[in-house]
């Protein structure tokens, strides 16, 4: 799967939709990126793929790029893979405010798995010190839990 980014311009803000793996790849892509964004910014994760090493490196250097000028930025829908390098490299998220994050839930019972969508302001907790409420499986009635442990995953939160 190739990488596509594509930016739509609403209300001031350039909404940026990151598809594909953020890999060796990634580089190219975001240094081409760099001279078409604004001063207010959203990176919507939704159809991110993997992220590896190559990747990594690549995003850090762009966020750094992007942070020497004054300039807003949101992270939106940020997926699990995401979410994971946040919490394993601050510098991956940079000066970001998270507005949304998926986190994975599973059914012992079953082994049915749901990607739950946490917005800040709503569901998303406010620090990493949290309790998540079990969630009926749609599958067979029984409580999914988070795949994860909530003070690991939403380490991010603490930084």
């Amino acid at each position: 799967m190739g990488i596509s980014i594509q930016i739509v311009q609403r209300d001031g803000w350039d909404m940026i939709g990151y598809e594909g793996p953020i890999d060796a790849e990634a580089e190219v892509h975001l240094t081409q990126l760099l001279p078409k964004l604004g001063k207010h910014l959203v990176f919507n994760f939704r159809n991110t793929g993997t992220v590896n090493s190559c990747g990594v490196r690549s995003w850090i250097n762009f966020m750094r790029e992007l942070q020497k000028t004054p300039r807003q930025i949101v992270f939106q829908e940020c997926t699990g893979d995401v979410v994971m390098q946040m919490n394993m490299i601050p510098s991956f998220k940079g000066s970001a405010t998270i507005q949304s994050v998926y986190g994975a839930y599973i059914c012992d019972s079953c082994g049915h798995e749901d990607n739950v969508l946490f917005e800040a302001g709503k569901t998303l907790p406010e620090s990493n010190e949290v309790e998540l409420p079990a969630k009926p499986c749609p599958s067979c009635g029984a409580q999914m839990e988070l795949a994860e442990m909530e003070e690991e995953y939403f380490a991010f939160l603490a930084a």
